[in-house]
Formats: structure tokens, sequence, C-alpha cells
């Protein structure tokens, strides 16, 4: 995997994609409340939520910390929501993911802040996670755009003066041709 850094910003977002892509798998993609499964496109399909508030860094890219759950268990029910009836939720995870539950009640008594944050360093533990579960590696688009960025001069370089076509340079950089069409014409 090519050798990259992340500022503070798009740091985050990596880690935050990566860290809800290991929540839909360690949940099988799959409300565990009430068992709807979810669609595959993020704004029809379950919320990653953290259990312990996102704004608490030390825990916020942590797999123990997240629950899969459809729109109505994580905002809409008036019963059980981690939003609209946290208590519920609580209850909910004390009584049906107890080991869980023990870890969350662990670390939310520790809530300081460690300081400033490696994202790359996250993002490498949460893409062994995904490896360790998938058998490969995980290049999020973003990161791939990331890095064509970085290049875009030897890019734009190796089409002119080699004669690469579009779909060897996207091929190259781990992006689809239609990426790498976008890409050259900005």
């Amino acid at each position: 995997m090519s050798k990259y850094s992340l500022n503070k910003k798009t740091g985050k977002n990596y880690c935050d994609e990566l860290w809800r892509i290991l929540i839909r798998m360690e949940f099988d993609n799959m409300c565990p409340v009430c068992v709807q499964r979810g669609e595959t496109s993020p704004e029809k399909g379950l919320n990653a939520h953290h259990l312990i508030s996102r704004r608490v860094f030390k825990y916020r890219w942590n797999l123990d910390n997240g629950i899969i759950l459809c729109p109505k268990h994580h905002e809409f029910d008036l019963e059980i929501s981690a939003h609209t009836a946290p208590w519920a939720i609580e209850k909910w995870v004390k009584d049906n993911l107890p080991e869980q539950y023990l870890k969350w009640v662990e670390n939310r008594q520790d809530l300081e802040c460690e300081g400033k944050y490696k994202y790359e360093e996250i993002y490498h533990r949460l893409e062994k996670q995904y490896k360790a579960k998938t058998g490969e590696y995980h290049m999020i688009k973003r990161i791939s755009t990331y890095l064509l960025s970085k290049d875009k001069s030897q890019i734009v370089l190796a089409r002119k003066m080699q004669g690469k076509s579009i779909s060897e340079l996207a091929t190259q950089y781990g992006v689809t041709d239609g990426q790498m069409k976008k890409f050259l014409e900005t």
C-alpha cells in the first residue's frame, strides 16, 4: 500500500468511513434490535452509532464503541432509539450484548482525551482489522483520489509522454476508468 499522510480533516473522515464499514461488518449489516437488513447505499441503509459520543476521540474509532442501527432505532422510535430514548438502547445493549455493554461501561468511566491524534496510525489499525475480517486491504475511493491529486503532474506526464491509456492509469492508481477520466478533465 502506498504511504500517505493524513491531515486532521481528511484523517478523521477516512477513519470515520472505515470505522462505519467495520461496524456494519461486525453486525452483518443488520440492525440487531429489529433484525432489519441494511441496504447497500448508506443514505437508505443502516447507521453506525457511537455508544460513547464520537466527540470522545479516545473511543471514536474503537469497534467496541459502535453498533449498527436502522433509522428507526437510531433516531426515530420513541420507545427504543439511540438518540430519542438512549436509556432504552442502553438497556437493550445490556440485555442482548453483555460483553459489549461491559466494555462500554468501563470505557465511559475514562473519558479523558489523549491529546493529538495520529490519523495514519488509527487508519492503519482499522485497516488491519478490516483485513482480518475480509482477507484484503480496504482502499477508500477518497484515499485513491487523494493519491491522485498528489501525483497529478506525474499522471499527466505519463499520459502525454508514455501514451498511457486512461484504463492503464486507473488500474495503476486503483480507481475506476470514470474517476480517472474525470480527474484528468479537472
